[in-house]
Formats: structure tokens, C-alpha cells, sequence
């Protein structure tokens, strides 16, 4: 699986004074790559809409994500639940199990095309077309389980 640093992909990173003083903004990151957005834009629509504060995790992105249907005016749609669970999930939970989400090789299997913001337990990163767009050992999250996922349509 090929893999990029976020750095090297957003527009207008590596230029952003807001950037180089920045931790815990894999949000932002995450919506400036899938989305195309300069890094300083995206950083102000999370700050305003996501009530993210300077140098703090985004909190309560999946729910937010899933009453939006655009950021910026660039449409998008949340991935069904079904389409994000394991395939032997459906015999597990008959057995008196949860469901079983997939892990992050099978999403990258199951969409090798399109533009993904994913969510994995604690962090949130870019599929596009098959790359990876994140922290530089985002790579090696192969067995993340996949909590939540949207897709920008384009």
C-alpha cells in the first residue's frame, strides 16, 4: 500500500505558520486532503464548525460528519454502516456478537477509487484512489478497524 505524509500533499502546508505550531490536527489535515482545501482554510472551518480548539483532538467528528452533507460547498456522502463491517461480521453477530468492522486493508480492497475521509479509533486520515494520506506510519494501520468513512462526491 503506498502511503503519503500529509505534509507533502495538502496545499499550502509547508507555508502555514498556523501548521508548524499544530498538534493533534489530524482532522484538519484529514478534510484539507480529501476535500483539496488549503491547510489554513480547513483549519478555520473545523476551528468554527467543529468547535476545535488550538493544539486539541477534534471531538465528536462522526456525528458531526454525519448531519453535514458539504463542507465548503463540496458535497459529500457518509459511507452506510453495512458498507464498513467485516464480511463475516453478519454470522458473528448471530452468535451473540457486536458487529466486526473492517480493518483498514479490506477498505483499501473493497474502494480502490474515490476520495475517503476515514475515521479509525482516535485518528482520521485520506484514502484517495488507493493512497494513503496521513501521518508518515499511518501506513503500517493495516489491521485498524474502519469506525466511520465518507466520500466526496465528485
Amino acid at each position: 500500500m503506498k502511503s503519503i505524509c500529509s505534509a507533502d500533499h495538502i496545499k499550502g502546508y509547508k507555508g502555514s505558520a498556523i501548521a508548524q505550531n499544530e498538534k493533534n490536527d489530524c482532522v484538519v489535515r484529514a478534510i484539507a486532503s480529501t476535500f483539496g482545501f488549503e491547510y489554513d482554510v480547513a483549519h478555520k472551518y473545523v476551528a468554527e464548525e467543529f468547535e476545535r480548539q488550538p493544539g486539541k483532538g477534534t471531538f465528536g467528528t462522526i456525528p458531526k460528519l454525519k448531519i453535514r452533507k458539504h463542507i465548503l460547498n463540496v458535497p459529500y456522502q457518509s459511507l452506510p454502516k453495512e458498507d464498513l463491517l467485516y464480511p463475516g461480521s453478519a454470522i458473528h453477530q448471530k452468535k451473540g456478537g457486536g458487529p466486526v468492522y473492517m480493518t483498514l486493508r479490506l477498505f483499501l480492497e473493497k474502494f480502490p477509487l474515490g476520495k475517503y475521509l476515514v475515521i479509525v479509533k482516535g485518528h482520521a486520515f485520506s484514502i484517495i484512489d488507493g493512497v494513503l494520506i496521513g501521518n508518515a506510519n499511518d501506513g503500517e494501520r493495516l489491521k485498524a478497524k474502519i469506525k466511520f468513512a465518507i466520500k466526496v462526491e465528485e
